[in-house]
């Protein structure tokens, strides 16, 4: 009869897909930032044929889920700066917010909600991941 010992290498517990809660909410925004612009687009607003707005987020959020580390939460974080200060220095932004159509204003609040969590989360994830090895 073959006894097995626990040793440090098999008895660590590997949780695999397990993430921090700062880069669950990076992954969260990317999602919710994608979904936004999806409404927009539903709702009405003017957008390119292949809108980056829906897919830059969505790709980082393919990245990250692909390989979680500081270079990937970074990306996530500027992609957050990147599309947040388009969001705020161009007009379309206020027209939307001011427009009447209910869906476009929705879709655009959750956009900015999807921006500031992005930028704090991935803020927060790109520092926790500063001493990782991955």
């Amino acid at each position: 009869m073959e006894t097995t010992r626990s040793t440090p290498e098999t008895a660590r517990s590997d949780t695999g897909t397990a993430r921090s809660p700062a880069v669950v909410a990076t992954l969260s925004a990317l999602l919710l930032l994608a979904a936004s612009i999806a409404g927009q687009i539903a709702a009405g607003a003017d957008c390119p044929t292949v809108p980056p707005g829906l897919v830059i987020p969505l790709v980082a959020a393919a990245l990250l889920v692909w390989r979680t580390n500081r270079g990937t939460t970074g990306l996530a974080l500027g992609i957050g700066l990147f599309i947040g200060t388009g969001a705020i220095l161009t007009p379309n932004t206020g027209d939307h917010l001011s427009s009447g159509d209910t869906t476009l204003i929705a879709s655009t609040a959750a956009e900015l909600v999807a921006l500031a969590t992005l930028v704090i989360a991935g803020a927060a994830a790109t520092l926790a991941r500063k001493g990782a090895r991955h």
